[in-house]
C-alpha cells in the first residue's frame, strides 16, 4: 500500500490559513490605499496623501495624510490637516439623486486620532454622488503650510469590484492548484487494489 504524500496535509493547512488571512475582516491595513499625491511640499514638511478603496465610491471614503518634517526627522505633531471635496462633475445626470449638484461638498479635518495607523491624519466619509471630484489637502503647522489638490472618479461598485469577488478570483487558481494536489491517483488506486488482491492469501 502506497505511504500517504506528506506534502498533502502541509498544502492544505497552508491554503486554509491563507484563506483566513484574506478573508477575516481586519486582517488589512486599513490607513494608506492608492497614492494620490507624493512628497508635496508644504511649508517644511513633506506631504504623501492616499486614498482607499479603489475605485473611489461615494459612499465611504478614507483619505489618508502622511506628513513628515525632515528637521524632526519623523512625523510632527501639532499639525492642522483639512479635506475639502468639491463635485467637478456629475457621472449620470438621469440618475443622479436630487440632492446632488455641481459645487457640493465639505471641508474635514484628518486626525491622527481617525487613523488606524498612528503615522497617519485620516478622516473616513462618504462624497455623497458618483461623478468626478476634486479633494483639497490644506497642512498648516509651526514649520508652514500650504496645500494641494487632486482628482478621484466616484462610482458605485459592480460584483466584480467586491472585495470578497475579487479574494475568490485571486484565490481561484490557488484552489485549483491545491485541488490536483490532493485528489487521488485513479491509476495508483487501481495498482493498489491489485496488490492487495495479489498479496491476500487464497481460502483453504
Amino acid at each position: 500500500m502506497t505511504s500517504p504524500d506528506p506534502l498533502r496535509p502541509n498544502l492544505l493547512a497552508w491554503t486554509a490559513g491563507l484563506l483566513l488571512t484574506l478573508l477575516v475582516p481586519g486582517t488589512l491595513l486599513a490607513n494608506g490605499g492608492t497614492l494620490r499625491l507624493s512628497n508635496v511640499q508644504m511649508g517644511e514638511y513633506r506631504v504623501s496623501v492616499f486614498t482607499d478603496p479603489t475605485p473611489v465610491r461615494p459612499d465611504s471614503l478614507d483619505v489618508s495624510v502622511l506628513i513628515f518634517d525632515p528637521e524632526e526627522g519623523g512625523v510632527p505633531d501639532g499639525v492642522q490637516v483639512f479635506i475639502t471635496t468639491e463635485l467637478m462633475e456629475i457621472r449620470d445626470r438621469e440618475t443622479a439623486p436630487p440632492a446632488v449638484a455641481v459645487g457640493m461638498g465639505e471641508t474635514l479635518q484628518a486626525t491622527r486620532e481617525q487613523a488606524d495607523d498612528p503615522r497617519y491624519y485620516a478622516v473616513k466619509f462618504g462624497l455623497g454622488g458618483e461623478g468626478r471630484w476634486k479633494i483639497t489637502v490644506e497642512v498648516d503647522g509651526p514649520a508652514g503650510q500650504g496645500e494641494a489638490s487632486f482628482e478621484v472618479t466616484a462610482q458605485e461598485r459592480g460584483i466584480l469590484g467586491h472585495p470578497l469577488t475579487i479574494t475568490l478570483l485571486a484565490l481561484l487558481p490557488l484552489a485549483l492548484a491545491a485541488w490536483w494536489v490532493l485528489r487521488e491517483d485513479p491509476e495508483e488506486e487501481d495498482r493498489d487494489e491489485e496488490e492487495g488482491e495479489v498479496a491476500s492469501p487464497s481460502p483453504g
